[in-house]
């Protein structure tokens, strides 16, 4: 029996929470023939990765990490690497994990990996590669990218994620209630799928959400945007919504749906009705249609030349497939709940995009997977002890760095130019831009504190991303073991266990 499937056993009752609370289940879509769930395994219930009990309404651990990117899961495998004793706590907003590796991401954003990979991401990336291997598959371009399918990727994380926790980790499906970081008090408030509420008390806070959900929660100050003003959801201000009057200046740039279609070289493929409504309750859809250039130009465009997967399959990742509505995606980081919807909206808007394209010329342009969370590439960028900044990128600054990444200058998916500088570029970011102003003991390892134009550097990617939620991982059992706060624990051993675990500290 599937994982999924174990997981429905949980009871009727709770299923029936989990809709009325997330207001979609995309799982429950209708799927084309020969198409596959991209929400990959359910968290396991063996002893593993536990989840916890619903009746249970307090429990303690050492670590809470708040969030399923890929940063996230890489602080788990680290801590539970390094210090089987230290209990941590894993927070998601749902039965899968929020990675875009998982979710879509399928064509590396990197450069120069071999001076940039080690650690989290080489394990994941070499146990890629060694599946497809053992199948015969090659899974690099004829240029010599790497590429993989959502469901191989997402596979191998679980397994990496599995393979280090037993008996240390408990896996939680939930909403943020609630949270606090004094000293006195350090607790998360979850409200379970299942339906019941738990108090998460812990030590230390790694916060791996793109949206800073937890980090904003505790207080932190922030900046969103193209704004480097500082803004705070307690004590004020807090950033207006972006419309014309401001240049939409504090709009994060676009999300998408990354579809995983598939080519079918003997035939056309299955269909996908652009007028069928899923989800019953939410807004009419729109009729959606591309320029007559766009489509014209989709043979020989990104999707169908370079992300070119194993098993015919291509990541769709035009410009066009961003959620076209630039406030939307401000709404996504500040109306939690309104996340479920704008999901099953944008995949809708993304389905009828590609039922277009079968009406127009791509009859063999099929959907093979359809993922459960959008790819979140920029929410706020938590206020650190320090801020890294372009200067210091273009200058090759090293101030403590932590973690390593390579790919262009600058990438935004915005309605502002420049969009892209493609200049193959190197961040080396510092270790106190994981490190949370007047937060000592939280760490984010996502929404890291820098400039929204250094952000939009290899800042962002995934690589990057994975190595900086190994360093928060290293940093949090360093400061288990001294016994100290994580903003007080000394570089030099942070940079030698990252060393240790093979990631590439200069």
């Amino acid at each position: 029996m599937g994982r999924w499937k174990r997981f429905l056993l949980w009871g009727l009752a709770g299923i029936l929470v989990l809709l009325l609370w997330s207001a979609v289940d995309l799982r429950a879509w209708p799927q084309p023939t020969g198409a596959s769930a991209s929400h990959g395994p359910a968290p396991t219930t063996s002893d593993t990765l536990a989840h916890s009990a619903p009746a249970a309404t307090t429990t303690d651990v050492d670590v809470v990490v708040y969030g399923t990117q890929t940063s996230g899961i890489a602080a788990v495998r680290e801590i539970t690497r390094a210090d089987p004793e230290l209990r941590v706590a894993i927070i998601s907003s749902g039965d899968y994990l929020e990675s875009p590796l998982a979710q879509g991401l399928s064509v590396e954003d990197a450069r120069n990996v071999d001076e940039v990979a080690g650690g989290f991401y080489g394990e994941w990336r070499q146990a890629v590669i060694a599946r497809y291997r053992a199948l015969g598959v090659n899974p690099f371009t004829g240029s010599g990218r790497f590429v993989y399918e959502p469901k191989v990727a997402s596979s191998c994380l679980w397994t990496l994620l599995e393979g280090s926790t037993a008996g240390q980790a408990v896996f939680y499906e939930g909403k943020l209630l609630a949270a606090s970081d004094s000293d006195d008090a350090r607790y998360v408030d979850l409200r379970l799928t299942s339906g019941s509420s738990i108090r998460v008390r812990t030590r230390y806070f790694i916060d791996a959400s793109v949206e800073a959900d937890l980090s904003r929660m505790l207080g932190a100050s922030y900046r969103v945007g193209r704004s480097e003003d500082v803004y705070n959801d307690r004590e004020g201000p807090t950033p207006a919504f972006p419309s014309q009057g401001n240049g939409f200046v504090t709009a994060p740039q676009r999300f998408s749906v990354l579809l995983t279609l598939r080519v079918y070289a003997g035939g056309d493929a299955p269909r996908h009705a652009p007028a069928a409504d899923p989800q019953p309750g939410l807004p009419d859809a729109t009729a959606v249609q591309l320029s007559q250039r766009a489509v014209e130009d989709f043979s020989g465009s990104w999707t169908m030349n370079i992300a070119t997967l194993p098993g015919d399959c291509r990541e769709l990742n035009q410009a066009w497939n961003d959620y076209p509505d630039q406030p939307t995606a401000f709404e996504w980081i500040f109306q939690p709940d309104k996340r479920a919807e704008l999901t099953a909206l944008a995949v809708r808007r993304s389905l009828d995009l590609v039922s277009y394209l079968q009406e127009h010329g791509y009859a063999e342009v099929g959907v093979d997977t359809i993922p459960t969370y959008p790819y979140i590439r920029e929410g706020p960028r938590v206020v650190g002890l320090t801020t890294y900044t372009m200067p210091h990128i273009v200058g090759g600054a090293r101030d403590e760095v932590v973690a390593v990444g390579c790919y262009t200058l600058f990438d935004r998916h915005d309605d502002f130019p420049p969009n892209q500088l493609d200049k193959t570029t190197w961040v080396q970011v510092p270790m106190r831009a994981l490190m949370v102003a007047g937060h000592p003991s939280l760490l984010v390892s996502t929404a890291v504190s820098a400039s929204y134009r250094a952000y939009s550097s290899p800042v962002r990617a995934e690589l990057t991303r994975a190595n900086l939620g190994g360093a928060a991982g290293v940093i949090t059992v360093l400061a288990a073991r001294l016994g100290t706060e994580p903003s007080q624990v000394p570089y030099d051993l942070v940079r030698k266990l990252l060393q240790e675990r093979g990631y590439q500290i200069p």
